[in-house]
């Protein structure tokens, strides 16, 4: 499993036991644990801080999609965690993940954190604004892990969008545009890395 000392993980889930679940986990592994939050009001404290975020749907009879909007304009990852079938997700936020509480927490870090080259190839067409759009809270989240610094990770997932619409053309047939995104990404991490860091 990766190493995420530093990362500031946002838990918001209103039962406690599952609440401690997760932050001993997601702690266990260097995280640094905002929360965990169990009112709206309470993960508002947060969101400002948090690099991701493991979001429980409905708290108390109130929705969280607040909070995923704010993650979601500040390009933060996050996961919905929920007990809950019948919650609509609203469609712009269908893009994130969303497990059922039994699934676990290493399910959680699996959606929040996915292994590269797991994903589904999509059908190998020019990638959509909406696609890429969707992928940059992945992408700022993959750079803040190969760089280990903020304002650099966002330059550097700048640069290799750059870079993606230059090489366009050179798409492999039948790779995710995630997967293409990503392999510029660490390419670009690797040729100039240490100049994105100043």
């Amino acid at each position: 499993m990766r190493d995420l000392r530093g990362l500031h993980i946002l838990i918001v889930e209103d039962e406690w036991a599952m609440a401690g679940d997760l932050a001993r986990f997601f702690g266990n592994m260097g995280a640094i644990i905002l929360g965990p939050a169990a009112t709206v009001e309470q993960a508002a404290e947060h969101t400002d801080q948090a690099e991701a975020a493991i979001l429980d749907i409905n708290l108390n009879g109130r929705h969280v999609f607040p909070i995923a909007d704010k993650l979601m304009h500040r390009g933060i990852p996050f996961v919905f965690f929920s007990g809950d079938n019948d919650i609509a997700i609203p469609e712009r936020l269908r893009y994130a993940s969303n497990l059922r509480k039994s699934s676990g927490s290493k399910a959680v870090f699996n959606a929040l954190f996915p292994a590269q080259g797991s994903e589904q190839a999509d059908i190998a067409l020019p990638p959509s604004p909406e696609d890429v759009f969707s992928l940059l809270p992945k992408l700022r989240l993959a750079a803040r892990l190969l760089l280990g610094d903020v304002n650099a990770s966002d330059r550097l997932v700048e640069r290799a969008l750059e870079q993606a619409i230059r090489d366009i053309d050179q798409r492999q047939l039948g790779q995710s545009t995630e997967n293409w995104l990503n392999d510029i990404m660490r390419e670009v991490a690797k040729a100039r890395g240490a100049k994105l860091m100043h």
